[in-house]
């Protein structure tokens, strides 16, 4: 798909009961290389093939644009098997909610008699999904330690840093350069993981590229003067806000960067209820950072293939 396809989306797109990150339009165009995505719009439905390992291969749940019939799903599912059968591929589905999975088996069993999903689930894929007023105030005994975070970054650093948003300001080769050297630290050895994150770098650079169009938002935070930290985020819905690159310089994670970029960050965009953080892939220190800041849900996703 091409941006003019992108926009088209941005427009037409129904996501108003969406939560997870897969369904955020500027998810599907940056990492259309990174998780080998195919999308197709086909009777006013968005398709999408995800060529990856077993939890990330197979069909997306289809999305309506807005005004198609309400009850697509059954003609949505026709052409899922037409178009497998068409590429010789198994029927499978990948990063399927709990509420959609439920709908497909409700319409096999309505409609399609005799086929069924055997239905799996991978820790690793779960969004994590906190009320955005709970990131930015960080109340109660639950965030105590988050509080304590933030206290000590102010003590370390008092009045020598500050917080900008993008695209309010001129900020996108900050961006880019925390970025950039947050990929040098890194110093990957293994060639593969290695172009992974080079691959993410480069949709940063097309996430600034194409900002309007993509509805990104984000900031960078400053320290004496240096770009510390930055984070970068587009709408999934009109209430749910999902935060799709966040990275900082080494050197200052140590601090709690991370806990006063996060805080900061939520604090100027009230006017979504939902903060989506994304999933943790498995890794262990990531899911406990997630875990930490008390998920108001923990968004599971199925996968698995028709039987």
């Amino acid at each position: 798909m091409n941006l003019h396809d992108f926009e088209y989306l941005e427009d037409n797109l129904d996501t108003s009961a969406l939560f997870g990150s897969d369904s955020c339009i500027a998810n599907l165009f940056l990492l259309q290389e990174k998780y080998n995505t195919q999308l197709k719009i086909e009777k006013g439905i968005l398709f999408r093939y995800y060529y990856g390992d077993e939890n990330r291969n197979g069909y997306g749940f289809p999305i309506a644009l807005k005004n198609t019939d309400k009850d697509y799903l059954k003609e949505a599912l026709e052409f899922i098997f037409e178009d497998a059968k068409a590429q010789n591929i198994e029927v499978a589905f990948c990063l399927i909610t709990q509420n959609q999975k439920k709908e497909i088996d409700n319409c096999l069993a309505k409609h399609f008699k005799g086929r069924q999903v055997s239905w799996k689930t991978n820790r690793d894929d779960c969004d994590y999904i906190y009320l955005q007023e709970n990131l930015a105030n960080l109340p109660g005994s639950n965030y105590q330690k988050k509080r304590n975070h933030v206290s000590r970054f102010n003590r370390t650093y008092g009045d020598s840093w500050k917080f900008k948003t993008y695209p309010e300001n001129d900020i996108a080769n900050d961006i880019l350069e925390v970025s950039q050297k947050w990929l040098e630290e890194k110093n990957i050895e293994n060639e593969k993981e290695r172009h992974i994150l080079q691959l993410e770098h480069e949709s940063i650079k097309s996430a600034l590229k194409n900002a309007s169009l993509l509805r990104m938002c984000g900031g960078v935070l400053y320290i004496n003067g240096e770009a510390a930290a930055m984070t970068l985020a587009s709408p999934i819905s009109e209430s749910v806000l999902d935060v799709i690159y966040e990275k900082s310089i080494g050197k200052y994670e140590k601090d709690g960067v991370y806990s006063v970029i996060n805080q900061q960050f939520s604090k100027k965009f009230e006017n979504y209820l939902y903060i989506n953080r994304e999933e943790d892939m498995g890794v262990e220190g990531l899911r406990k950072a997630k875990l930490s800041y008390k998920p108001t849900i923990i968004l599971e996703k199925f996968y698995g293939k028709i039987i």
